[in-house]
């Protein structure tokens, strides 16, 4: 039990690591207006990152963690992470939830492709234009 203890504590330890504010940058080919090509069903998840913030129109449950259209800050590290965190009050309490997801470009920087991997599911991909 206490090398389990031990082995989460690792692992803890190294998912707030990649998310080092020095370990930051904010690309500015990442500004811009994105759209989910993958999913048929759903209308189309759309990111608009505008250098600090990035908006969700068309968040759902299939696109976790874009469930919902909200406002997210955001950063991404040299290590290619997407860092996002929003912080909701509702007039008593505070609500936190940041996320890291892996990205990459093609190489004419017209596609983004996001995975994110959470905690208890399989890892999900999302590929995203620019418009």
């Amino acid at each position: 039990m206490k090398k389990l203890g031990i082995l989460i504590g690792i692992a803890s330890m190294m998912l707030f690591a990649a998310c080092d504010p020095d370990n930051y940058q904010h690309p500015a080919v990442l500004v811009g207006n994105w759209v989910s090509v993958s999913n048929a069903k759903d209308p189309a998840l759309n990111l608009y990152f505008d250098g600090e913030y990035v908006v969700v129109n068309n968040g759902s449950w299939n696109y976790r963690p874009f469930t919902s259209d909200v406002e997210w800050s955001y950063y991404m590290t040299r290590d290619s992470v997407l860092c996002i965190s929003r912080t909701e009050y509702d007039g008593e309490d505070y609500d936190s939830e940041s996320y890291e997801l892996d990205l990459s470009f093609s190489d004419s920087y017209n596609t983004l492709t996001l995975w994110y991997d959470p905690p208890f599911s399989s890892v999900r991909k999302y590929t995203l234009i620019r418009r």
